[in-house]
């Protein structure tokens, strides 16, 4: 019969036992303190996707070919995906292009050139589309 308070595999003492424990050495508390932290930060608060949603892939191939924003969606997915969900509301756009393109704290990098340029292309573009504040729709644009 076993005993409830070893274990199988008699490396590691079960948690419930009463037999004395070996001491660990400085190199193994560290290792544990390095999987604790790793452990700690995987259950925080998890970071925003940067990867382009599906849905963010579809609104930017329904933009013209010389409007999509490639180096966008490739670097920065979720820009891309928040541009994508507000498209349709003008207001929440221009917000969106507003704090994206200016500087409000002072201490930003700014995004790489190429992003940059694309940016302000969807911003011309979205600016082109709009008439005071109202999308067009297709059978408009064409009248």
């Amino acid at each position: 019969m076993a005993s409830v308070y070893r274990t199988i595999d008699g490396d590691q003492p079960n948690r419930y036992s009463t037999a004395p424990r070996a001491e660990k050495s400085a190199v193994e508390l560290r290792e544990a303190a390095a999987r604790e932290e790793v452990e700690k930060r995987k259950r925080s608060k998890a970071e925003p996707t940067n990867l382009a949603l599906p849905r963010t892939k579809e609104w930017a191939a329904s933009l013209p070919l010389d409007i999509q924003p490639h180096e966008l969606i490739r670097t920065f997915g979720r820009v891309a995906n928040l541009l994508a969900a507000n498209w349709s509301d003008s207001a929440a756009t221009v917000a969106c292009f507003y704090h994206l393109l200016s500087d409000t704290r002072g201490n930003r990098k700014g995004f790489p050139p190429k992003v940059k340029m694309e940016l302000l292309t969807l911003q011309s573009y979205f600016v082109s589309q709009t008439v005071g504040g109202v999308m067009l729709g297709d059978e408009l644009r064409r009248k």
